[in-house]
């Protein structure tokens, strides 16, 4: 909200709210301990206590309009101090959904996040539809005789053709799907009154701190919880490793071709599956384990994602291992369930889950940034847009 806009109280807020979740600071009496704990808390970002204020008094277009939540790392430092056990942890992670829900344009996204039953159900709808399309394909397509399925051991070439289309499509819509938002959540949070401006020169030099936060997430380093920045790191760079892979160089990794040990072919997906499953059992492992405050009340959706992506992972190797030991047929069915676990995963969770932090979070850092350029070479006077 522009500065000097008086700001409109809405009662329905805190309701909608903790349709995302477990919001339940009413004990909070604004001491201040989880924001002077917060190594991450700087001048233009306050939270956890500026967010929940906003929430306590209804104050909708101002926490809209908040990078805070994104700046948050959920390092859990607040919930460990604060006196009236109000856990603002959590309340950080449900209005991360929250906001997640209002920026999504085609209203999908609410009922995923607010309903396990629809969260589940389009997970196995995309599975089903995906594995009707593979038998479909086979039927007609290719025109095999169903008797062939189960006795007929073939390779996967009559499959890379169209399976490159269809690769990029469930990787690249996802994204498109992201990338629609940012024009929305950039009128919320960058636009203010609409009388303010920042010049198009600030947003340009500042480009290059979305793409560094993406990859070397520097806030998370300066949680106490120096390992867990590691583990994320790890799985940051085996996910971009292999989805690069599959966007830039899916017709070399994807063949019928038998290739030595040392070909890059097959050392560099081995190092993108190694990574990620290491990232992964990380944090599994610290949910599982639950003893410390970050790995504390997980949600369902934290699970089912790191889940498939080992799914993901696992049947993709289960191919290439029975491809290279000349087990077509169970080759071709391994190849199949990869598919059918990575469509959902891609389609769902990349668009509407806990992936799209992995957008928005570096989107945020951009923005502060830019604000804060903009503020730097403004006139005397002349005020940048920011949340009050």
């Amino acid at each position: 909200m522009a500065v000097g806009a008086v700001p409109v109280s809405d009662p329905t807020l805190l309701a909608d709210i903790r349709k995302y979740g477990k919001f339940d600071p009413t004990g909070c009496y604004q001491c201040g301990s989880c924001t002077l704990s917060c190594d991450l808390v700087e001048k233009d970002t306050t939270f956890p206590r500026r967010s929940i204020r906003f929430a306590l008094l209804g104050l909708r277009q101002p926490l809209l309009a908040s990078l805070d939540p994104w700046v948050c790392h959920d390092c859990g430092d607040c919930s460990t101090v604060c006196p009236r056990q109000s856990e603002p942890r959590i309340s950080m992670i449900t209005l991360r959904r929250f906001l997640s829900a209002r920026y999504e344009w085609v209203g999908i996204g609410r009922k995923l996040l607010q309903s396990t039953a629809w969260y589940l159900g389009s997970l196995i709808a995309v599975a089903l539809l995906t594995l009707v399309a593979i038998i479909g394909y086979h039927l007609w397509y290719v025109a095999m005789p169903a008797r062939d399925f189960a006795t007929t051991p073939f390779g996967l070439d009559h499959m890379f053709p169209m399976m490159t289309y269809y690769t990029l499509a469930v990787i690249l819509f996802p994204m498109l799907l992201l990338v629609s938002r940012v024009a929305h959540i950039w009128r919320l949070t960058m636009r203010g009154d609409g009388r303010s401006h920042i010049p198009w020169s600030a947003y340009f030099t500042e480009a290059w701190v979305y793409v560094y936060e993406s990859i070397a997430q520097t806030r998370m380093r300066k949680c106490p919880e120096h390992r867990r920045w590691f583990g994320h790191e790890v799985l940051a760079v085996g996910t971009l490793i292999m989805i690069n892979i599959k966007v830039w160089g899916l017709r070399w990794f994807q063949t019928d071709n038998i290739y030595p040990i040392y070909n890059p072919q097959r050392w560099v997906g081995y190092i993108a599956s190694a990574l990620m499953l290491y990232g992964i059992a990380y944090i599994m492992v610290g949910r599982w384990r639950a003893k410390k405050e970050i790995y504390k009340e997980t949600h369902f959706q934290d699970l089912v994602f790191p889940v498939l992506l080992v799914l993901t992972i696992l049947t993709g190797l289960a191919a290439h291992v029975l491809r290279y030991c000349g087990v077509a047929l169970a080759c071709h069915y391994a190849y199949a369930m990869h598919i059918v676990v990575a469509t959902p995963m891609l389609v769902i969770e990349m668009s509407f889950g806990k992936w799209s932090h992995m957008v928005y979070r570096p989107l945020a850092l951009y923005f502060l940034a830019v604000k804060d350029r903009a503020t730097q070479h403004a006139p005397a006077g002349e005020a940048v847009p920011n949340a009050i």
